[in-house]
């Protein structure tokens, strides 16, 4: 089970800027995060110890987050660099190439993101369930959008129930129109055997390129 941080804060060591969380543990342990670097530590562990111990790890520290500076996130198929930002108030912007995510920590960050993808996303999904239930004659009862990894749509046949991904934003248009349609279909066709890949063909010809797309950004 994760203990509970006890208190944190930021410090800086040989030029690196990073958070102290303070725990109920034994030793200190150093993690690089999307917001930098990230000590836990012991309660009784006095800060000098603890920027002794970023010192000590400030080459491993510095090449690591020059590895990270490509990391991309995509909109709309287009990818952008990634820069993480300390900041109280909570933002995701999109521009010139760069996404800008301001946050005090990783999950007020993700959480903005998601926020900015559902802003993009929102009025964009109306007119293409309406376009494919009135195609199919298929109609669902609602639809919600979550911040889920692990999937970009998800149908509940039983309740005619459809969950988006907001993270679904971050692929190209043709992507999000399969997405909408592949779930539509599921009210049909519940699993994924032949039948149903033959049932969506007959509305969406070309969906298997649209799923190499959905593989990619």
């Amino acid at each position: 089970m994760a203990r509970k941080t006890l208190r944190s804060y930021r410090l800086t060591a040989s030029g690196i800027e990073f958070a102290v969380l303070r725990k109920r543990v034994k030793t200190m342990v150093l993690r690089l995060k999307p917001s930098g670097p990230v000590v836990t530590a012991p309660v009784y562990v006095g800060d000098e110890k603890i920027c002794a111990f970023v010192s000590e790890h400030e080459q491993w520290i510095r090449r690591r987050v020059e590895e990270k500076k490509l990391v991309k996130v995509y909109l709309l198929g287009k990818g952008y660099e990634r820069k993480d930002e300390y900041s109280l108030n909570a933002y995701a912007e999109f521009g010139d190439g760069i996404c800008r995510i301001g946050g005090v920590d990783e999950k007020a960050r993700e959480k903005a993101l998601m926020q900015k993808y559902e802003e993009i996303l929102a009025p964009l999904l109306p007119p293409l369930f309406e376009k494919w239930q009135n195609a199919t004659g298929l109609y669902v009862r609602s639809v919600e959008l979550t911040s889920a990894r692990s999937y970009l749509g998800k149908c509940d046949v039983n309740k005619k129930k459809i969950k988006i991904s907001r993270v679904l934003a971050s692929k190209r248009p043709e992507v999000i129109d399969y997405v909408v349609l592949h779930e539509i279909c599921h009210i049909r066709v519940p699993n994924h055997q032949k039948k149903f890949y033959g049932y969506l063909g007959r509305f969406m010809p070309d969906y298997k390129a649209r799923i190499k797309l959905k593989k990619n950004a």
